[in-house]
């Protein structure tokens, strides 16, 4: 038997050839298109271009004691000093009475409280603790009408003549008791330990003779004693 190889036709030699030459040129476009996508591929991470620029840096003059400043084509001029606030003079007050008056007899005739002594500048710590010393002192105040602030008075001048203590007594001159009667005698029976007694001699005293506690103080400020 004998084998006979046969010519492709033409067209289809022409077919083969124009398949090649398709799929030849296929290659070609692929590997340009891949190379042009590779080096459009981002790197993910991107620098920022910082750029540095001229800032002139701000000046201050200032010279003698001059009180406005230029700085930077402005002007800083301090405000004028304000002006001092006046204080009331301290008004004397009236000389005490003789220790051997009846101090209670002129309680009516107290003189009116001047606005001199308030000039004066107490500590203000607050009403006290109920049922202390200072509290019966505080509660009375309030009674004469004369107003918290009165009590700050007298919570310092009696704690400068005795500390509150009923028992002080001032060995030299007889003063006794919180507010230091002089003789302490004077203020009655229980004199000597009660302080209800004392506290309420105390306070008509101060009445009798200054008005208030705030000038009893003053006086106090003024001579080292009322």
């Amino acid at each position: 038997m004998t084998l006979r190889q046969t010519s492709p036709n033409p067209v289809v030699r022409a077919g083969l050839k124009t398949l090649a030459f398709g799929v030849a040129a296929s290659f070609v476009l692929l590997f340009a298109v891949n190379a042009h996508s590779a080096e459009a591929q981002p790197t993910g991470t991107f620098g920022p271009e910082v750029s540095t620029a001229s800032v002139a840096g701000q000046t201050l003059t200032a010279s003698g004691e001059s009180s406005a400043i230029s700085r930077d084509g402005y002007t800083v001029t301090d405000p004028p000093a304000p002006e001092p606030v006046p204080v009331p003079a301290v008004v004397a007050a009236p000389a005490p009475k003789d220790d051997d008056e009846d101090d209670d007899a002129g309680a009516a005739a107290a003189p009116a409280a001047s606005a001199g002594c308030e000039a004066n500048v107490v500590p203000t710590p607050g009403p006290p603790a109920p049922g202390s010393l200072q509290d019966i002192a505080y509660q009375a105040v309030i009674g004469y009408g004369w107003g918290e602030q009165n009590y700050y008075y007298l919570l310092a001048l009696w704690n400068r003549e005795s500390g509150w203590n009923p028992a002080a007594h001032n060995a030299s001159s007889g003063a006794h008791g919180i507010p230091q009667a002089l003789p302490g005698s004077k203020m009655g029976p229980g004199w000597e330990s009660d302080p209800n007694v004392q506290i309420d001699w105390g306070l008509r005293y101060i009445a009798g003779t200054y008005g208030t506690p705030c000038e009893a103080w003053a006086s106090s400020e003024d001579r080292g004693w009322y």
